[in-house]
């Protein structure tokens, strides 16, 4: 399985325009979630219902078994992670479809929460 190309390795740092300026966390539902941080060859197993948090500036390898599920939250400037989460869909993948509905979906999302954000000003 693979998401944006994470299979072999989510990295993010802050003040970096290449790597994620967002505090991520994932929940595992199903299957297992195999993680080892930047540094170390030990690994972490994390099981359904744990919950993953990755910090800016946290580098890891990560692995999934078959059948695995997890729902992803992120705090932060999110649309540094969106040529990230889009790589796989370009490069490998070439599945151009799914990229227009990707950023229809995305686009329309920043346009609400842009509206939401200035009708609190009163504009």
């Amino acid at each position: 399985m693979q998401e944006g190309g994470w299979a072999p390795c989510a990295c993010s740092m802050p003040r970096s325009p290449s790597r994620y300026w967002a505090d991520i966390s994932d929940t595992v539902i199903s299957g297992t979630f195999r993680q080892w941080k930047e540094g170390t060859t030990r690994s972490e197993i994390y099981y359904p219902g744990d919950t993953i948090v990755h910090q800016a500036g946290e580098a890891t390898s990560v692995q999934w078994s078959a059948g695995t599920w997890m729902v992803e939250y992120g705090r932060g400037f999110i649309p540094s992670t969106l040529a990230f989460a889009l790589a796989d869909t370009l490069f490998s993948t070439q599945d151009f479809v799914t990229l227009f509905y990707t950023l229809r979906v995305y686009a329309k999302g920043l346009l609400l929460e842009a509206n939401a954000f200035f009708s609190t000003f009163g504009c």
